[in-house]
Parts: C-alpha cells; sequence; structure tokens
C-alpha cells in the first residue's frame, strides 16, 4: 500500500459522496485505530458508508460503487475495490444502529491535505465487540490497556446497543482485572 495513496482515496470517497453514490461515510476497522494512535496492523481499509438509494430494498446492491469503480479503472474483486493501491472494503451501515451511530458520531481527522471522517474509539470497541471474532478481541484489549477508551461512555453505547451481556461474559479476555 502506498501510504501517500490514502489522499486519493479520500478524493475518491468525497467524489462518490459529491455524486450521490454515498450518503455519508467515515474510516473504521484497524486503520481507524492507526489514525487514533494505536497502530494495528492491515491490508485494508474499512469505510462503513450510507448508500444514497436503494437502502431500503430487500436485497443490498452495491452496484452504483462497482459501476464506479468500474468507470474509473479500479480493479475489484468479491469484497476489496482496489483504489491506488489501497484495498477498500465498502461496509454498508444502513441496517445496523450501531454502525450507522457510529458514522454519525465520527470525528474529523486530519490526513495530509483533508479532514476525514473517522469512527471514534468507543464505537470502534462496540463494533469489535458485535462481532466477536478473536482478533477483534485483540484489538479491544490494545484499545483498554493504551487508555483510548472512556468507560462511561462505552457503558452507554454498549447499554444502549444491547452489548453489556457479551461484555460481562468476555471482559475476562479484555481488562486484566475484570472486577
Amino acid at each position: 500500500m502506498d501510504p501517500t495513496g490514502i489522499e486519493k482515496v479520500i478524493g475518491v470517497l468525497e467524489d462518490m459522496t459529491e455524486k450521490g453514490i454515498i450518503l455519508d461515510f467515515a474510516v473504521g476497522g484497524a486503520f481507524a485505530a492507526t489514525l487514533l494512535n494505536e497502530p494495528i496492523a492491515t491490508v485494508d481499509l474499512d469505510i462503513f458508508f450510507l448508500l444514497a438509494e436503494g437502502g431500503d430494498e430487500l436485497i443490498l446492491s452495491l452496484d452504483a460503487i462497482y459501476r464506479y469503480a468500474e468507470e474509473n479503472g479500479f480493479q475489484f474483486d468479491h469484497e476489496f475495490i482496489n483504489i491506488f493501491g489501497w484495498l477498500v472494503q465498502f461496509v454498508e451501515a444502513s441496517r445496523n444502529d450501531l454502525w450507522r451511530e457510529a458514522i454519525e458520531s465520527a470525528n474529523m481527522v486530519e490526513v495530509g491535505h483533508h479532514k476525514i471522517p473517522v469512527i471514534d474509539a468507543v464505537h470502534l470497541v462496540s463494533m469489535w465487540l458485535l462481532a466477536g471474532r478473536a482478533r477483534d478481541y485483540q484489538k479491544i484489549a490494545i484499545f483498554l490497556d493504551a487508555g483510548l477508551v472512556d468507560m462511561p461512555d462505552l457503558f452507554n453505547v454498549l447499554d444502549k446497543h444491547n452489548l453489556m451481556t457479551k461484555w460481562e461474559r468476555q471482559k475476562w479476555r479484555l481488562i486484566d482485572d475484570p472486577e
């Protein structure tokens, strides 16, 4: 991945927004963690977004995104679009209240000459808890150890999205002193 290419990717996302392909977006996943000063290895860039149209359909279609990629010469496979050397995964968020909230409450972070929305630490941790993969629990532990998470805010979000029971069941693997 070309680190200078991220600004080009941001330009593409802004263009997609201006053209009405996506309504709103925020950077999530491990790249968001890196932007929040906690480097975590990743091979892709997760973009959580809201579709401009068709979001209410029974079957979600990303045709507009793939058509845009094709028209602009970006290669793609099943889940990634290669945009200037960055593997970008688009994750439509309108059907998940937590993901939608994460986009709406994203912080603006300066990247090069752009300010981009980045999902905050509390919502990243909540999203990773919801996903529940081993690597997600590792990322949560890293964030908690680094002191990046406001625990009262986290508990408010977990409670709001019915994740407190899962937190209680998993906290033994996430924090050194779970009591």
